[in-house]
């Protein structure tokens, strides 16, 4: 088996512009350009920095959030990173 995190990126509906712009998941400093959606990364077992954002008109990290994991061996951490309405707020990031 392998260690996974999956990574759930979503905003509310009405927020339809958001369609628009494309996340940006960085783990441990890595910044990946992902589609809104759910996202599998299979990593080594170990401690991992995760910020999600998204650019937005002239903010180059809108709606930015942060969130620390420690990934056990054959283990999933589920994170969840969801927009709300206001783009001057942080997403909010649960885990699971």
């Amino acid at each position: 088996m392998k260690s996974t995190i999956k990574i759930q990126t979503k905003f509310f509906f009405l927020a339809w512009f958001l369609y628009f712009c494309t996340p940006v998941i960085e783990i441990n400093g890595k910044p990946m350009k992902k589609k809104w959606g759910t996202h599998n990364f299979d990593l080594a077992p170990g401690d991992y920095h995760i910020k999600i954002f998204f650019p937005y008109i002239f903010m180059k990290e809108c709606g930015a959030n942060t969130v620390s994991v420690i990934l056990g061996e054959n283990e999933t951490i589920n994170v969840t990173y969801n927009m709300p309405p206001w783009m001057l707020s942080k997403g909010k990031i649960t885990l699971s």
